[in-house]
Formats: structure tokens, C-alpha cells, sequence
């Protein structure tokens, strides 16, 4: 007697035998697309794979090269990345077996961290392939324990932040990103407040000395990007403007009324110190450098 084509596979599939009825019913008591992000995470937590054995109907997990899983039923066919995100029942002994491989590498990426960190804290040199190697190893470690380690995550996640947020207060102004490319050029430029606008000014006379003071009273330059000049580079929005004012403080002239492009905080730093250096050398009468 054959199966009535009226009956879909899975209820073919519980009347092959008590063993798989058991296994579909137990499989139904927990939501579906759950119970597939379950085997999904616990797959990558071990490092293992999906695949099928020719003895059961239940997927199994196997080490990617093996052809024996790890409840030791022969593999005969690894599933893909789009057959194993459908998988909603598995082998119990795999399970249980997967679970104990994912302690065991758990544990053994925490001693990886700590070795490699070690290295990494004793003499730093970016420049040492062995370094970098420690270097790499403990970044590949910290990213997985971060990913299924709920202790050692909760750790690495809270020094993350800590990092982050120091790197926001240490991150360079755009004004420190403009004085910076108006120095190479042997200018001094100098963040300045008035009003609630902060701005850099900057003398004319390119032999004048390194102090915040000396353009006063002395034809200068105002530099604009907005009404801030010390935002945090990566928040630049607004293209620098300068503007030419004599010794009196009157304004002059603007050096570059045309720019209305769209820069980065040191594309645009660069553009900005180039065209005053060069504008303020041709209003001087110094040749361009």
C-alpha cells in the first residue's frame, strides 16, 4: 500500500515510525523560526555543520571536514547556508554534543584572549610581524567571545564603550584639523570665541611668530565652518570660509566666496589652508611656494 498523495510529507514522515512521531511532536512545542535561530547560533558557537545522515531523518552536526557526526552516524550529504536556515529539528545526542564543543571552545578562546593580550601589552611595536599576529589573534578571540560568551561579552561590550567614548573626547576639532594644514605650510592659525561663534583667526604676515595674540591689531583672517570651529572633525557639515580684515578689525574681502562643495573635515582643511596661503602670498606679493 502506498502513501495517499493527499497527505503532506511531514504527516507521511510521523507515520514512518513512533521514534519520528515523538521527534515532530516535541518539535512543535517550540516556535519554529525560534528553534531555527537556536540550531543556527549554536552551529556557529561550535564551529560545526549541518548535514544529513542516511539512517535517520534528522539533521545531524558534523565537523566541517568529517564525514562522521559527532553522535558518530556516517554523513552523507552536508546541507547549504539556505537548507541548514530552515532546519528546525536535530539530532538530540548532536545537540547535547554541539553544546559541550561550545564550552570547550569558549574556553579555549578565553585562553587565547589572555595569551594573545598578553603579548599585545608587552612592548607594543605595530611594526613587529609577531605583534601584529598577537595583535590579530586576540581581535579574532574578543569578537567571538563578545558573540557567544554571555559572561566575558557583557565585559568586552562595557570596554568597547568605555574606549568609544574616550576616542570621542580625544577626537580632533575640524579648527585643530585646519591649524594643523595651515602649519605646514608655516602658517599659525589660532581657535578664537566671540559671542557664542568660535572661529580660528590668522595674520597676514607669514613670518608672524606662533602666539595667539600677535594678529590682533594687525591685518588678519577669520576662518568659518558655520558658526562652530570646534566640533569634532567627523561632524563637519559646513565648508571653511575666509574672510581678509585689516589691522582696525574691518572686513576686507572674502578669499573664498565660490567654494560650495561638499569635503570631508581634512579634504576640506587642506582645500581651505591652500587657497588662503596661496591668495594671501599673491595680496602680498611673495611668490607661491
Amino acid at each position: 500500500m502506498t502513501d495517499s498523495p493527499a497527505r503532506t510529507y511531514v504527516e507521511r514522515l510521523a507515520s514512518s515510525s513512533p521514534l519520528a512521531a515523538a521527534a515532530l511532536a516535541v518539535g512543535a512545542m517550540a516556535e519554529p523560526s525560534v528553534r531555527k535561530a537556536e540550531i543556527a547560533q549554536l552551529a556557529e558557537r561550535s564551529g560545526l555543520v549541518l548535514a544529513h545522515s542516511p539512517n535517520d531523518f534528522d539533521p545531524h552536526f558534523a565537523r566541517p571536514d568529517s564525514r562522521t557526526a559527532v553522535c558518530a552516524q556516517q554523513v552523507y550529504r552536508v546541507l547549504n547556508p539556505e537548507q541548514a536556515a530552515r532546519v528546525s529539528l536535530l539530532c538530540a545526542a548532536c545537540e547535547r554534543a554541539a553544546e559541550a564543543i561550545a564550552r570547550d571552545r569558549i574556553h579555549q578562546m578565553r585562553l587565547a584572549a589572555t595569551e594573545a593580550g598578553a603579548r599585545v601589552c608587552t612592548n607594543p611595536s605595530p611594526t613587529d610581524p609577531e605583534w601584529q599576529d598577537a595583535l590579530e589573534r586576540l581581535t579574532g578571540a574578543l569578537d567571538f567571545l563578545a558573540a557567544y560568551d554571555p559572561v566575558a561579552s557583557e565585559v568586552i561590550n562595557s570596554a568597547a564603550q568605555e574606549i568609544a567614548d574616550e576616542l570621542v573626547l580625544v577626537e580632533p576639532t575640524e579648527g585643530d584639523v585646519l591649524i594643523a594644514e595651515l602649519a605646514e605650510l608655516g602658517r599659525h592659525a589660532h581657535l578664537v570665541g566671540e559671542g557664542g561663534v568660535s572661529f580660528l583667526i590668522l595674520a597676514v604676515d607669514l613670518d608672524a611668530p606662533n602666539e595667539p595674540t600677535f594678529p590682533y591689531g594687525r591685518p588678519h583672517v577669520l576662518l568659518y565652518a558655520g558658526e562652530q570651529a570646534d566640533r569634532p572633525a567627523s561632524q563637519h557639515r559646513e565648508p571653511w570660509s575666509a574672510h581678509l580684515h585689516g589691522a582696525d578689525g574691518e572686513y576686507v574681502a572674502t578669499i573664498n566666496p565660490s567654494f560650495t562643495g561638499g569635503l570631508n573635515a581634512a579634504d576640506d582643511a587642506a582645500r581651505v589652508a591652500r587657497e588662503v596661503d596661496q591668495w594671501l602670498r599673491a595680496f602680498c606679493g611673495i611668490e607661491t611656494a
